[in-house]
């Protein structure tokens, strides 16, 4: 899949394809599953993205020194349980070699075990999420719709630090319950129609979190830029929006994993939210030095 157009061996026709080199410290993981998305009563066909987003991400051209590993995807596990167990493995691997990580989801179920493993990493974590949902379902199974209250959960258990952050929230997406459950949990949020809000907040998250793990929810978008998510916005935010918070938050050097989530290929037209989602897995990987 890591397949573009050849214009020469020169630096100067470098492309992203071309970027690939088993000794950088940028490491690439597909997690295909939309098992989470299933259990939440979501459309699947969240599984399918990390290789679709990959094909679109091959043919960037690139203008600088940049590189990166693609460790491959975790993907054909019977359970959501089994692929959290792998997921975990591999995201505190990528932490113990003092890498940096970023993971293609799958449906936000993809969440939890990267944050786990920073939790068991650093004993600290930060998550700013960019999503239309909170997902802080309080539920037995681990779903789509309920990593961070999930996160939460482990944190507490094992006497660890936890914030959470959520930009981009819409009101008629989440219910009463949710909003008293992050009042419940002491989390903060940015809706979506108050999105200039956002840097604000970054701002004081930063200075109360050394260690932050990134998400992007592919629906915190406006449905008529991303229609192939598994949860479409009808309000959402813009590109320009995200990319200056984006570069804001790693300004401050504090990110150590990120994940980009419930890109649906089934539901897409004319690749318009593949190719966002392969913009923005680059932009993540680069750490926004595009």
């Amino acid at each position: 899949m890591w397949q573009g157009r050849n214009d020469g061996d020169e630096i100067i026709h470098k492309r992203l394809f071309k970027c690939l080199n088993n000794s950088s410290k940028n490491k690439l993981l597909g997690f295909c599953s939309s098992l989470g998305v299933q259990r939440n009563h979501g459309r699947i066909g969240s599984e399918l993205a990390p290789k679709i987003i990959r094909k679109n991400m091959a043919n960037f051209a690139i203008h600088d020194d940049f590189d990166f590993e693609d460790l491959g995807d975790i993907e054909n596990f019977d359970t959501l349980e089994i692929g959290d167990d792998l997921l975990y493995c591999k995201c505190l691997e990528i932490l113990h070699n003092n890498h940096y990580g970023v993971i293609l989801g799958g449906g936000h179920e993809t969440s939890l075990a990267p944050i786990k493993a920073l939790l068991d990493y650093k004993k600290s974590v930060g998550v700013i999420n960019f999503d239309a949902h909170f997902d802080v379902r309080i539920q037995k199974l681990h779903t789509s719709g309920n990593s961070f209250y999930k996160a939460y959960e482990y944190a507490r258990k094992n006497n660890y630090h936890f914030s959470y952050l959520c930009l981009g929230a819409s009101t008629i997406s989440n219910t009463k319950a949710l909003f008293q459950t992050m009042k419940d949990i002491k989390a903060d949020y940015v809706l979506d129609n108050e999105f200039e809000k956002s840097t604000k907040a970054i701002d004081n998250f930063l200075k109360q979190n050394d260690i932050i793990y990134l998400s992007i929810d592919v629906d915190v978008f406006s449905q008529s830029i991303a229609p192939g998510v598994s949860a479409p916005a009808i309000f959402g935010i813009n590109l320009k929006e995200i990319l200056l918070l984006l570069k804001l938050i790693f300004e401050s050097k504090k990110v150590f994993l990120a994940d980009i989530c419930e890109f649906n290929p089934k539901f897409d037209i004319d690749n318009h939210t593949a190719r966002l989602v392969a913009y923005l897995a680059y932009f993540l990987l680069s750490k926004g030095e595009i």
